[in-house]
């Protein structure tokens, strides 16, 4: 049964992802006339659904708690990161246009790089400190013109599940854009890649208050840094006690 919903989850992937490709020379075409507002709507429609979709096909429910915590305008959402599905229950179930800053190994994947690019997707490569600079420069620019932006603090995905610390460099994206943090926590994703088999999971997205720049104007980065990831654990203790009852 895990091989078929396996096999099953890779031709749904492949398939909905080919459709944005074949999406991409309206795209171009789009931003040639300079029709931006219906490009960008076009985006995040795909996105949207197609995040939808490949998590649907792993056979997992979604529960999402605190949608009301998310504010109105362009925010940057810093979640805990437990596995590559994380992209797809952001991108599904958050009600907001949204792209990610992302690692630099993805720019090289056919197709999908295209597409996160369109989104407005940001390839970071942490070793290299003067790139660095210059995409959180361009992400905040992206934010300040209505983007929300993804970003995992913890520069990695966590390989036992349990929350790392939060990079301090992690927090210029929102302090430079001057938008409230939103922290948010996952569970559940990691269960659903095991013994390079899918199964179905139980997935809960919690979203916790917002932080809004007054708040966090006077704290320095390390403080701003452990204040957002006790917040997310709060978050991920919230869901897990809910789970056990």
């Amino acid at each position: 049964m895990k091989l078929l919903r396996t096999i099953y989850w890779v031709v749904i992937a492949i398939l909905a992802t080919l459709l944005g490709g074949f999406c991409l020379p309206v795209l171009w075409f789009l931003k040639l006339i300079r029709l931006n507002k219906q490009r960008q709507r076009l985006i995040y429609r795909y996105a949207h659904w197609w995040g939808r979709v490949v998590l649907a096909a792993t056979g997992s429910k979604v529960t999402v708690r605190g949608a009301e915590n998310i504010p109105s305008g362009p925010v940057v959402f810093m979640a805990n990161h437990l596995s590559i599905f994380d992209i797809m229950l952001l991108l599904g179930y958050i009600a907001k246009p949204v792209a990610f800053m992302a690692k630099k190994e993805l720019a090289k994947v056919p197709v999908i790089s295209s597409l996160m690019g369109e989104v407005g997707c940001l390839y970071l490569d942490r070793e290299d400190v003067r790139q660095a600079v210059k995409v959180f420069r361009r992400g905040a620019e992206q934010v300040r013109r209505g983007l929300s932006m993804v970003i995992f603090p913890e520069g990695t995905r966590s390989l036992t599940g349990s929350i790392g610390d939060f990079k301090s460099g992690s927090m210029k994206l929102a302090v430079k854009a001057d938008v409230p943090i939103v922290p948010v926590a996952i569970h559940g994703t990691r269960e659903i890649f095991k013994g390079k088999k899918i199964t179905p999971a139980k997935i809960s997205l919690q979203v916790m208050p917002s932080i809004s720049p007054e708040e966090y104007q006077e704290m320095g980065s390390s403080t701003l840094a452990t204040r957002v990831r006790d917040m997310v654990a709060k978050g991920w203790q919230q869901i897990a006690s809910e789970i056990t009852i």
